[in-house]
Formats: structure tokens, sequence, C-alpha cells
């Protein structure tokens, strides 16, 4: 599990971190005729101004200002630190994650041809420790999400894994 993840939960914690450094913060509260009902956060400093959707964005966008230190704001200065000549990091990371992803749901389908007993109790012990957990917290939103995440799968493959004879009980 992640040790902190992008929650409204963590927005004061960014807002004061931003403030602590300088800024000038602002939101501005959605117009009701607003169909999307969002409202945009921003913050200021020696010229610049940042804009984004929530406190968490807002951050990271100036945690790059902070990075590039551009002297004057100019288009595009947020790219002076970005290697372009090389394959982006994005795309290095995401085939890195299918690559371990694919890796995961071979190993799980041979453990499954393997040895069924370990594989069912694997998914068995997953499932158990999302349920208590769902259940002791009152918080059963992500318990599926948590299954997948334990057992190191996607969810599209949780789904079939659980239609499996072996745990019908668990579809119950």
């Amino acid at each position: 599990m992640a040790s902190l993840g992008s929650h409204a939960n963590v927005w004061e914690t960014c807002l004061q971190r931003m403030d602590r450094r300088g800024y000038s913060l602002e939101t501005k509260y959605p117009d009701d005729e607003d169909d999307e009902g969002l409202s945009l956060w921003f913050a200021e400093k020696d010229g610049f101004t940042f804009v984004a959707d929530d406190p968490i964005q807002l951050l990271g966008l100036v945690t790059v200002y902070e990075d590039v230190q551009p002297k004057e704001d100019q288009p595009y200065w947020w790219r002076e630190k970005t290697d372009w000549n090389k394959p982006t990091l994005g795309e290095q990371l995401l085939d890195q994650a299918i690559a371990v992803e694919e890796a995961r749901v071979a190993e799980f389908a041979a453990l499954r041809q393997s040895d069924p007993r370990a594989w069912e109790a694997e998914v068995r012990a997953a499932v158990e420790e999302v349920w208590v957990g769902a259940l002791k917290e009152r918080f059963w939103v992500h318990a599926f999400y948590d299954v997948a995440s334990i057992l190191r799968i996607p969810r599209k493959e949780l789904r079939q894994i659980l239609e499996d004879p072996l745990l019908a009980d668990l579809r119950g």
C-alpha cells in the first residue's frame, strides 16, 4: 500500500507547505452554473502564477517552478531541464509497469496450474484481509481494488479469478 496518496485529506498539508514557502494562495469556488462543479486553486510568487484542479496538483506545479528556477515567465520555461532527446520517462515507466503486471499474471496463472491449493489460499487470504478491514472500517468502496492490489494483479484479472470453481463460495 502507498504511504501517501492523492486524496482531499492531503490538501491542507499541501496548502500549508506552499504558504510556508511564501506563495499567495487563492481558490475560485465553482459557479452554480458550472456543470462540472470544479473549483480552481491558484498560487502566485515572484510574478509566476500557477493554477490546478486541486492543491496536490498545485504543489506539483510549484515544485517544478522551484526546480527550474526561471528568471522570467517565458513560454515553456518549465521544459528547461527536460531532456527531449531520449525516450520519455513516462513511456519507460508505463512499459515497465505493463511488463511487471504481465509477468505477475503469468506467475499467478502458473501457480493455479502447479499448486491450486496454494493459489486458492493466496486469493482467500487477500480477500479475508480486505474484508475484515472493510467491515472494521465500514469502508467497502475500495475493497475490490485492494484485493487486486494485494495480489498484485489487475482488477480485470481478479474478476476472472473470482469465477474459478474453487472460489464459488466467495461469489455468494
